[in-house]
């Protein structure tokens, strides 16, 4: 907590030191001008969810609770033209009302930038530290027994930035682009320390122009994973992925944009015990957009995700529908279908899981609003007792967001 308080305090220092700015308004946001071009916007979300299987279990132990969020936040940025700068800060305080075990606190501090130099020199900037924690049942104590009395709890510090060279309509253009990320447990060591690990990340991407606003693309990818921790007598997971895929993105019409890449994954070991392994890996995001207050989106992807123990790694295939629809001023609904499949490596287990949402808000002016939410998910495993059903019921109350 005093180191997201320390960085936000010295985010604010180093924007109030920019030359002034302005920036635009979120039709939602509650902006408040402090120095000159610099915003300082408050917002606040109050929830209330019924789930009636808080640890994701099967028709044993199953446990449902009432859970109440407050998540209050802020954001200070500023804009000129097409260059932003933006640190927020988010607190989410979670009460469960029949498992007071399961009650937390996060933390989430966020930096945002973006500079254009010029027309071909582009620069963006991210910068994320984040105290989190894994639900009872979820994450590494997923199907395990290493179920604790209380939720495991990490810190996540990821540092991201990539540099494009090149015009948005220029026959060629290249982007580079390179991340370290960083997760440390901090209870329950006595499990969780072996999960500690580091991923350094780095890649290239060139954009050859074939029409107005479309581009084929090739890009590169390599990521080493390095584990801090690891039992004497057990190897470690370290090693690394490569990544070689060929693609295109294109902008039909203002209505259709999309992006398709595919190609091949490449996972490689440290340990010899543990086998290499090599598969087709792809990304799909389209966006349609037949009316302006009206959008569908199509995600689809195949990638390698770290472990949660009971294998080498994971290989997750994904895709991911959704319908956005404004109604009127005031009313909007969202739907989404997200279908996955989870191949554990090295291990016989492999899982289905659905999950299918509908949700509707309704505003009351334009920075109050009132939403109300239904999630249906299911994992059909072929482990015997990690199958499992859970129904959420959410009502939620936004300020200025």
């Amino acid at each position: 907590m005093k180191k997201a308080v320390l960085l936000f305090s010295m985010t604010v220092l180093i924007l109030s030191s920019l030359p002034a700015m302005a920036k635009p308004g979120n039709k939602h946001s509650i902006d408040f001008p402090v120095t000159d071009g610099i915003i300082v916007s408050p917002a606040i979300q109050l929830s209330s969810k019924h789930d009636d299987n808080i640890f994701l279990q099967d028709k044993i132990a199953v446990k449902s609770s009432w859970i109440t969020e407050l998540a209050p936040s802020l954001q200070i940025g500023t804009q000129q033209g097409v260059n932003y700068y933006t640190a927020k800060y988010t607190l989410k305080a979670g009460r469960y009302h029949s498992s007071r075990n399961d009650d937390y606190v996060d933390h989430l501090f966020n930096i945002d930038t973006h500079t254009e130099f010029n027309h071909r020199n582009k620069l963006n900037i991210k910068f994320d530290y984040l105290k989190l924690h894994e639900n009872r049942g979820s994450g590494i104590s997923d199907g395990t027994g290493r179920v604790s009395s209380t939720p495991d709890e990490y810190n996540d510090t990821e540092l991201f930035g990539s540099y494009t060279y090149g015009g948005d309509t220029a026959i060629g253009r290249i982007q580079l682009d390179a991340s370290h990320f960083d997760r440390k447990y901090t209870n329950h060591r006595d499990k969780t320390r072996v999960f500690d690990r580091d991923e350094d990340e780095f890649g290239a991407t060139f954009f050859y122009r074939v029409m107005p606003k479309t581009f084929l693309l090739f890009e590169a990818r390599y990521k080493d994973i390095s584990y801090d921790n690891t039992p004497l007598r057990v190897s470690k997971l370290d090693g690394d992925e490569q990544t070689y895929q060929a693609g295109i993105t294109w902008e039909a019409t203002a209505k259709t944009t999309g992006i398709a890449k595919l190609g091949k994954t490449y996972k490689d070991f440290d340990a010899s015990e543990f086998k290499d392994d090599d598969f087709t890996s792809w990304e799909l995001g389209v966006e349609w957009s037949p009316l302006t207050y009206s959008i569908f989106k199509i995600k689809s992807s195949s990638e390698p995700i770290a472990s949660t123990g009971s294998s080498t790694f994971i290989k997750e295939k994904v895709l991911d529908l959704s319908w956005r629809h404004n109604w009127s001023d005031r009313v909007q609904s969202n739907i989404r279908t997200r279908f996955s499949n989870r191949d554990y490596i090295s291990s016989l287990r492999d899982d289905d899981i659905e999950e299918y949402l509908f949700g509707m808000e309704y505003r009351f002016q334009r920075t109050i609003a009132f939403g109300a939410e239904y999630t249906y998910e299911t994992r059909d495993s072929n482990i015997r007792g990690l199958d499992y059903t859970d129904n959420i019921i959410m009502f939620a109350v936004k300020i200025g967001m």
